[in-house]
């Protein structure tokens, strides 16, 4: 097996007037991450230059565009590691015959798409928040505290804790004012309880869950902003937290998926757990390298907690390879 690392190199395209912001970077750094992780365990790499300085992002992974994807194969690799945001018309749609790791792109399209997919949950009779459209003169009628946040986000930002009608005009007319999120939002109920997290494979199965807390203003800060492993901790399954594990892991059952995902939950006032992000690229870095030392992710956290290292959960995430036919 020859592996490459694919990350975003342009903002993805706008999709029913919803936009998706960009990682700066897009994501090459986890892509380094992983790379120089299972490059120093012995599998066979392949990079964009034939010495990758271990401090240079770029120098380990390939960008998404057609040219650059053709370049990693007519370099040698016969397995591409797409660590970048999908949709459909993807650059990689225009391959077959290589094997991928990562989601397929009709997916991504499909449930990046938080309203979409916590709909859907529901309607299939599993714990999710029950979110409502926002436009830009939408007010919401729902009980307060509320959350406004982007239908196509990236981790906590642009979410907003809403405690009042008028603190949620505030939020809503600076955030279509940005006009990083497009023409519509959603909202949906606060949730104040304990927050978790769920890595869950392809196959069903699923590593520890990671407890939440440090939460500013309710929400849990932007990685980018506070390191999560400054705010998460390992936490032992409850009954409750395994009917939770169940109910998630038969989510990424019923939407049968490729690759690896990461549910964020939390408990309303009552104590019902709840999902409320659906996250199908979730953050993989991890700290193989020198000055990385403090960026483990949510999910590497979990494998540990269940002993198993960075490079045991790349490798177990490589033997979800599958052919693009």
């Amino acid at each position: 097996m020859k592996v490459a690392f694919i990350y975003q190199a342009k903002e993805p395209p706008v999709i029913n007037g919803i936009k998706k912001p960009m990682k700066p970077g897009g994501y090459s750094d986890g892509c380094a991450d992983m790379a120089y992780c299972l490059k120093n365990g012995g599998v066979d790499v392949i990079t964009p230059v034939d010495d990758p300085d271990v401090y240079k992002d770029t120098d380990w992974c390939f960008p998404d565009t057609h040219e650059g994807i053709q370049l990693a194969i007519d370099k040698g690799a016969d397995t591409l590691w797409i660590n970048t945001v999908l949709y459909k018309g993807h650059p990689i749609d225009d391959f077959s015959g290589i094997y991928v790791v990562g989601h397929r792109t009709k997916d991504v399209e499909m449930y990046d798409d938080k309203f979409s997919t916590n709909t859907l949950l529901l309607q299939n009779e599993l714990p999710a928040v029950t979110d409502y459209l926002v436009t830009a003169d939408t007010v919401y009628n729902g009980e307060y505290p509320c959350v406004l946040k982007p239908i196509r986000g990236r981790g906590s930002q642009g979410v907003v804790k809403c405690d009042t009608p008028e603190e949620f005009i505030k939020a809503r007319d600076e955030a279509f004012a940005s006009g990083r999120y497009g023409d519509t939002m959603m909202a949906e109920e606060y949730l104040g309880g304990t927050e978790v997290t769920l890595t869950v494979f392809p196959d069903g199965t699923s590593l520890p869950f990671i407890e939440r807390f440090d939460q500013k203003n309710g929400i849990a800060p932007y990685n980018g902003d506070v390191p999560v492993v400054k705010n998460s901790r390992v936490i032992e399954d409850t009954p409750q937290l395994t009917a939770l594990r169940k109910s998630c892991e038969l989510a990424v059952w019923l939407l049968g998926l490729k690759a690896v995902v990461r549910i964020d939950c939390r408990a309303d006032k009552n104590g019902n757990f709840k999902m409320f992000d659906f996250n199908p690229k979730p953050n993989l870095t991890g700290a193989s390298r020198p000055h990385r030392q403090d960026l483990n992710s949510l999910t590497l956290m979990a494998a540990e907690a269940a002993e198993m290292d960075y490079f045991g959960l790349l490798t177990k995430m490589l033997e979800t390879r599958y052919l693009l036919d």
